[in-house]
């Protein structure tokens, strides 16, 4: 039977179609296996993830007094130095009625709102004629100095996770480019510790669920571009 196995073989060969068949078989062959033991180095050299987005500190800047909002000076997106006037703030003097904006005459003057950090504004909360109370946000600046990255990675590669490894951050919002990082530390409690609604399966029906941690991850811009906070970016750690 083998004999007669091999014979077709032969004969299968013997044809153009044959050896087509025959070679295209093999190439998919061996195109499986490359691709396998690509997959395999990458999972055993490397923790990949795209649960990862760029984060920064948020600042807040509040009127300090309960005021009228003159004029602002910034818009969404713009960029401001550390000290840049954003807004003037204040209730106009009885002699400049044009600047009232529908104030009666309390001669209070005016105060010039400065950023405290330089950076983007990642938000505005006012607009001129407004008025605030002590304390409310004018705008949002975030620190464009002061970037890094917060991956989530699965509780069963952590183990394989510690502060130092470098880093490739892929950046979406810049169209793929690549940043090298390294991570700074790991989170002592899971994502889902800190959200509105944790999880507490007490009962009988319990249904494991895998958790992800928080990695913070410090990145190197030499090419200063723009890392909004909140945006998506994937990230390859290396581990070995």
């Amino acid at each position: 039977m083998a004999s007669k196995l091999s014979e077709k073989m032969k004969s299968s060969l013997s044809t153009t179609r044959g050896k087509v068949i025959f070679v295209v078989a093999l190439v998919v062959v061996v195109g499986g296996l490359v691709t396998l033991g690509y997959l395999l180095y990458q999972s055993y050299k490397y923790v990949s993830t795209d649960n990862a987005r760029v984060s920064a500190p948020l600042i807040a800047v509040p009127a300090l007094t309960s005021s009228q909002i003159i004029s602002l000076d910034v818009d969404l997106g713009s960029y401001v130095e550390k000290g840049e006037r954003l807004a003037v703030m204040g209730v106009p003097r009885p002699d400049n009625p044009a600047d009232r904006l529908g104030l009666k005459d309390v001669p209070l003057g005016r105060a010039s709102l400065v950023a405290p950090v330089s950076g983007y504004v990642a938000a505005v909360w006012s607009y001129p004629g407004q008025i605030v109370s002590p304390g409310a946000s004018i705008v949002t600046l975030y620190d464009a100095s002061n970037t890094w990255i917060t991956a989530n990675v699965a509780e069963a590669e952590l183990h394989r996770i510690q502060p130092g490894q470098e880093v490739e951050v892929t950046v979406d919002s810049q169209g793929g480019a690549r940043l090298k990082g390294r991570v700074d530390g790991i989170a002592a409690a899971t994502a889902a510790t800190f959200s509105l609604m944790p999880q507490n399966n007490t009962t009988g029906n319990f249904i494991k669920v895998a958790q992800v941690v928080p990695v913070k991850i410090s990145v190197e811009n030499p090419d200063n571009y723009v890392l909004i906070p909140g945006t998506s970016v994937e990230v390859k750690i290396t581990t070995r």
